[in-house]
């Protein structure tokens, strides 16, 4: 277990509606943030998440609040709503890529070396039922998961950031239906638990 969990101050977490909350009946109590901070005894939490955020929406809205800020951790996790945005956008992914890496480099430049940035890539989508009642056939879907994630670790790497491989763990969801929340597509409070746990786990790895 990390030493560096007593020394934490500040966390940040940036994202959608999942940092928000949604699929739980207590948000602010139940969302996978506020767990998450509790896990790595932050001392002080400033969850930016908004519901139906791409990344391109956080780099306008909530990438300036951080720059000025001095935290110990920032999570992000903005990439199912873009990826799910292809069917409109088939090069979505390209613009993606390059958002991420401008997200990631004004981060790790503006911030001190020491700020642990975690980023966690697409889970494995076609565990999610609401998939296959699109008429998403699971193996297009796998094959896209991993062209996107891919994507990810790449510049996650160049950047010098750490990956939170939420794909490896989220076929975990087979096994465990109670993982998301009675709209079919959100994680559930037992849901966003286990994504406290992931994040917490890489955070330990340090």
């Amino acid at each position: 277990m990390s030493t560096e969990s007593s020394a934490i101050l500040k966390y940040i977490a940036l994202g959608a509606s999942d940092a928000v909350g949604v699929g739980t009946l207590q948000p602010t109590k139940d969302g996978w943030v506020p767990k998450l901070a509790s896990l790595v005894n932050a001392q002080q939490t400033m969850n930016l998440g908004r519901s139906g955020s791409t990344l391109r929406d956080a780099m306008k809205e909530q990438l300036p609040k951080v720059l000025d800020q001095n935290p110990n951790i920032i999570t992000i996790w903005l990439a199912v709503n873009d990826f799910n945005q292809q069917v409109f956008n088939p090069s979505i992914l390209t613009n993606y890529k390059s958002d991420l890496n401008k997200m990631l480099s004004q981060l790790r430049t503006k911030l001190t070396k020491d700020t642990r940035i975690l980023v966690g890539n697409i889970p494995d989508l076609s565990q999610v039922n609401i998939y296959a009642s699109f008429g998403i056939p699971k193996e297009l879907l796998s094959v896209r998961v991993k062209e996107w994630n891919d994507a990810i670790n790449d510049i996650v790497q160049k950047n010098q950031c750490e990956l939170v491989d939420l794909f490896a763990y989220w076929k975990e969801l087979a096994s465990h239906p109670e993982y998301i929340s009675f709209d079919g597509f959100h994680p559930s409070s037992d849901g966003y638990t286990r994504l406290a746990e992931i994040f917490y786990q890489q955070y330990s790895k340090k």
